[in-house]
């Protein structure tokens, strides 16, 4: 089971549309994808934790951390 960090429980729901999806699926799916944004800064952190317990954050504080991704920061900085 997911919780949110409020410890309410994420649960997808089945509709008449989803149902379809195994005997229908051009009746499920729309071809159609949306993005939902969050600000980085209101983020706070997005952390990876490896198999044996260490962490890697991705992004802290409002900026990408990962190694090799520097140029992501370049127009979050320069705003």
């Amino acid at each position: 089971m997911t919780k949110n960090p409020d410890g309410k429980k994420i649960i997808a729901r089945e509709n008449e549309i989803s149902a379809k999806r195994k005997e229908d699926p051009a009746g499920a799916y729309f071809n159609c994808h949306m993005d939902i944004t969050i600000p980085y800064a209101e983020l706070g952190a997005i952390t990876a934790i490896h198999p044996d317990g260490t962490e890697t954050d991705i992004i802290r504080d409002g900026l990408f951390r990962i190694k090799g991704a520097e140029e992501l920061n370049t127009p979050l900085i320069n705003k």
